[in-house]
């Protein structure tokens, strides 16, 4: 008997044990091809959906509100409403300072500034907040805002400029990309050497304007021996310097790109950022009054002019004022104090005041007492205020002083753009009422009540409601004349408190 043969029934049971050991080994084989199947198809899943990072986090309910970003054509628009939240800013519905909810305009802040948008304009407005003495300035944008449903949404040029922040798309992973002004002041200091926004010292208007340089890759550095300042530009995390750090201060402009530059004896010049000088610092201060044209105000030993951005004197250095006086006036037509109508330059000498083109001609002689008109003639009535600018006729309100006896009488009278007269130094009071978002302007005359707008159209134009080619400026300005002091059927009553009666005054709420 062979002992080294097998048992048939101990063959079988091995045969066996093998092929459960297959079968396993199959099953895990066939798991595990399952969850890497899974695992990929998972991971397909994640990433076709949207992404949306902030300052490099990865955002998952911004990612997942729908609408929050609108993808058209390969380019991202975003909600001015929803992604304030996300980046420090505060939302509010309708126009600056007209306290509506008309979804077509909005404005943000940041507590830093505010920044107004409207549906179908691609400009934006932005008011500096802490800066007494700036303007708001408008910037294009490449696209024009545009409304779904409740929502504002602006394109990634509009997101960038308002919120000064970067954006990026990224069409191969279905994300967008954002990064915040604090978060990028953050990274370059911590990164880079010689970069000292947060410690310069400066007013904190001025650093948040130095902060937006960073997004044109420029940077206010400071030499740490000297405690001088100086710019330069960022290229690949490394500075190549433009300004030499010789200034005791220097303040990054915006719109132009330029930067105000204070020296060490205090004076105050204008150099631009490739480096060149515009204006040699002679001055004891500088103000940008609008970026578009180039202009700035000047001043030395206290008095005031403007130049523009070459440094070409626009008005000369002879003014007590340039530019109305904040809080003299409350007329929302008001966009630049030292700018009516984008042409008008206001300037004061000897408490007298008059009007200086563009182009540095003298348009309104310095004669007058004031300018705008705060009286609103007839009491009781609502929604109105005094003016400055009657816009419907390019119209501003002065005021002339007259002396009668141990009293002074104050007359107002309206002069164009061009410094043509539109009706005489004659009239009591000029104000607007705004009714259901409409301006109306209105002049009292020995108690009347006139709507000037109206009446100067009639002297301009014929029955037709076409120009009339034979009306010269004489003839319009008679008939306005003529208008106003005429006993006519179209003279408004003075309105009153009564109720019935605001119901049926035109200049009435």
């Amino acid at each position: 008997m062979d002992l080294m043969e097998q048992n048939p029934m101990q063959e079988k049971k091995t045969v066996k044990v093998k092929l459960w050991l297959i079968i396993v080994v199959v099953l895990i084989i066939l798991l595990i091809i399952a969850a890497l199947f899974i695992w990929l198809y998972s991971q397909k899943l994640i990433n076709d959906s949207f992404k949306v990072k902030i300052d490099g986090i990865s955002n998952q309910r911004a990612s997942e509100q729908n609408s929050l970003f609108l993808i058209q054509n390969n380019k991202v628009y975003t909600s001015i409403s929803g992604i304030c939240p996300y980046i420090g800013y505060m939302y509010y519905p309708g126009g600056y300072k007209q306290y509506s909810e008309d979804r077509t305009k909005c404005y943000v802040t940041n507590q830093k500034e505010i920044v107004t948008f409207s549906s179908g304009l691609n400009e934006i407005v932005k008011y500096p907040i802490g800066d007494v003495n700036s303007e708001p300035q408008s910037f294009t944008i490449d696209e024009a805002a545009i409304i779904r449903g409740d929502n504002l949404y602006v394109s990634e040029d509009g997101l960038q400029k308002a919120f000064n922040v970067r954006i990026n798309y990224i069409s191969e992973t279905n994300s967008v990309e954002i990064a915040t002004l604090p978060n990028i002041v953050n990274y370059y200091e911590t990164n880079i050497k010689g970069i000292c926004l947060e410690k310069s010292g400066f007013e904190d208007f001025i650093k948040f304007n130095n902060e937006k340089a960073l997004l044109k890759n420029l940077a206010i550095v400071r030499d740490e021996k000297t405690k001088l300042y100086g710019v330069s530009s960022i290229n690949n995390g490394g500075l190549t310097p433009i300004i030499t750090a010789r200034y005791k201060k220097i303040q990054y402009l915006e719109g132009s790109g330029d930067f105000i530059v204070t020296s060490e004896e205090g004076k105050v010049g204008i150099i631009a950022s490739d480096g060149i000088t515009k204006v040699k610092p002679d001055f004891d201060q500088i103000q940008e009054i609008d970026k578009n044209i180039g202009l700035y105000l000047v001043t030395n030993g206290g008095n005031q002019g403007v130049i523009n951005r070459n440094g070409k004197v626009i008005v000369p250095q002879d003014y007590d004022r340039i530019g109305l006086i904040p809080n003299s006036y409350d007329d929302k037509n008001v966009t630049n104090r030292y700018l009516l109508y984008g042409s008008c330059i206001p300037v004061q000498l000897n408490n007298k005041w008059g009007f200086i083109d563009i182009d540095g001609n003298r348009v309104i002689p310095v004669e007058y007492d004031k300018v705008g008109c705060q009286e609103v003639g007839a009491t009781g009535i609502r929604n109105t205020n005094g003016i400055v600018l009657i816009p419907d006729i390019n119209g501003i309100v002065l005021e002339k002083d007259y002396v009668q006896g141990r009293n002074t009488v104050k007359k107002y009278g309206i002069i164009d753009v061009k410094g043509e007269a539109i009706t005489d130094f004659i009239l009591d009071s000029a104000y607007m009422t705004t009714v259901n978002n409409e301006n109306n302007y209105y002049v009292t005359l020995q108690d009347q009540t006139i709507d000037i707008v109206d009446y100067y159209k009639k002297a301009t134009l014929g029955n037709n409601g076409q120009n009339e080619t034979n009306n010269d400026q004489n003839t319009i300005q008679n008939n306005v004349q003529n208008n106003i002091t005429d006993q006519s059927e179209n003279v408004v009553q003075n309105t009153t408190t009564d109720d019935e009666q605001q119901s049926q005054d035109p200049a009435q709420e």
